[in-house]
């Protein structure tokens, strides 16, 4: 009976040791690859304004022509010293729009907005005033009122792809990509060839979860445009979307090919990899990784933990000789966190004395590092040295982060010293602080009656 009990615990203790110490490399493991964002190309101001739009009144007629020739000059600052000398209200909304164009073109932002505005109280249906206005909405980062403005020109006939383009952009960043898709298909209708709606229309279909028409676009794309680092990326996520991680990782590794050098890349590759138990280019990533001036410790760490998951302590135990001339530069908290990886390393490798030496050198940099301290008295108690080993799940104890796993522990080393009333004791007091671990009362009641048993046989 009692190695029954034994046995359940030590799983429950090891179950929850470990849930803290690393991400799986089971089919759960969450993927991060870092793609181009899509782009907004912001056009530059398209020159003055034309009169189909509105008319210029009869006695504008000669200024026009004047400011005409100065336009076609370039001298815009002359114009609007000239428009300058008429008050608002005397210009015809054609002058006034003209006004507010030179405005836009010198980044006088405000001052065009407000004439703007004027003209639409006088002419709301002017379409290029809206289109010009969002744009202007655009720039100075009111996304809000720059898609009211491009969806009222749309809606009173405008057709440029740059408007419907400008349109979805804001409704998939503002509202939901369902309502960007039909303005992006506008928009590549009547520009086919151009990069930044055929990639809007893909992030918006993705975004849709309409996978299979975001992959036939996407294959469309690349055979365009094979070389592109980011299409190749985009296929990768895209595939991670539908669970086809074979496949997405061929993608990843395309892009890595191309000269993809990104941190979170050369990441999920080696997970992908890990995963898929091609243990070799695996390794071959992550040791390209960390010669990586930009490698930070935690994602080190991370990479030490996958390897020893799979039993690839040798491989572990490169890197870490490889990066250890290099610790004493570090910050004491991870020297603490690579001294923990070395000595766990070491154990694995049944390299006990060496372990012993780095699981001291851990807590020596860092006191608190709770990882160490259950880890040490892990190898501590299966090093049959107990009191150490509850000492060590004692200090660990004290740290909030830790307390469940020093706690299950300490109940495990005591049943393991046939100390089960001390075993009782402490897993009572972990269902009491983690009442979610329900399976604990079924081994606190075992442990009872084993209690009762003894005491009986003792009478």
């Amino acid at each position: 009976m009692f190695k029954s009990i034994k046995h359940k615990l030590i799983l429950l203790a090891w179950l929850c040791t470990n849930s803290a110490l690393a991400m799986s490399t089971s089919s759960q493991m969450a993927f991060d690859i870092q793609v181009s964002k899509p782009t907004f190309v912001l056009p530059q101001f398209t020159g003055p304004y034309r009169e189909r739009e509105a008319s210029i009144a009869p006695d504008e007629y000669e200024s026009a022509e004047r400011l005409r020739e100065l336009l076609a000059n370039d001298n815009q600052s002359e114009v609007l010293n000239i428009l300058d000398t008429f008050y608002d209200i005397e210009l015809s909304p054609a002058m006034l729009t003209l006004k507010a164009q030179i405005y836009f073109s010198l980044k006088m932002y405000n001052k065009a907005e407000a004439i703007y505005l004027n003209v639409l109280a006088r002419k709301p249906q002017l379409v290029r005033v809206h289109r010009d206005l969002g744009q202007l909405y655009l720039l100075q980062n009111k996304p809000n009122k720059a898609q009211q403005h491009f969806s009222k020109a749309i809606s009173l006939g405008a057709n440029e792809a740059i408007i419907h383009g400008q349109l979805a952009y804001l409704n998939l960043t503002l509202s939901s990509p369902f309502s960007a898709i039909s303005e992006y298909q506008q928009a590549m209708a009547l520009e086919p060839n151009e990069l930044q709606w055929q990639q809007g229309l893909f992030t918006a279909l993705s975004q849709a979860k309409m996978y299979l028409a975001a992959q036939a676009l996407l294959a469309e794309m690349l055979l365009k445009r094979p070389d592109d680092i980011d299409l190749w990326l985009n296929q990768a996520v895209l595939l991670l979307n539908q669970n086809k991680n074979k496949q997405a990782l061929i993608s990843l590794e395309m892009a890595i090919h191309l000269g993809n050098t990104d941190d979170s890349n050369l990441k999920t590759a080696a997970q992908l990899h890990l995963q898929l138990q091609s243990y070799d280019r695996a390794f071959e990533l992550i040791s390209t990784h960390i010669d990586k001036e930009t490698l930070n410790t935690q994602t080190l760490n991370e990479y030490l933990t996958w390897l020893d998951q799979v039993e690839m302590w040798q491989e572990a135990s490169s890197l870490l000789n490889k990066i250890e001339p290099k610790i004493k530069d570090l910050h004491v908290r991870e020297q603490s966190m690579l001294f923990t990886q070395t000595a766990n390393i070491n154990n694995k490798r049944k390299r006990f004395d060496n372990a012993e030496r780095y699981f001291k050198k851990a807590l020596d940099a860092n006191p608190s590092n709770g990882d160490a301290l259950i880890k040490y008295a892990l190898f501590s108690s299966e090093q049959n040295s107990h009191i150490k080993s509850e000492l060590l799940y004692i200090r660990a104890e004290a740290l909030p982060d830790f307390e469940k796993q020093a706690l299950l522990g300490k109940a495990q080393l005591y049943l393991n010293m046939q100390n089960h009333q001390g075993a009782l004791t402490q897993l009572q007091k972990a269902h009491n602080r983690y009442p979610e671990l329900s399976a604990l009362l079924q081994q606190i009641q075992v442990i009872e009656n084993i209690i009762r048993l003894k005491n009986k046989n003792a009478t």
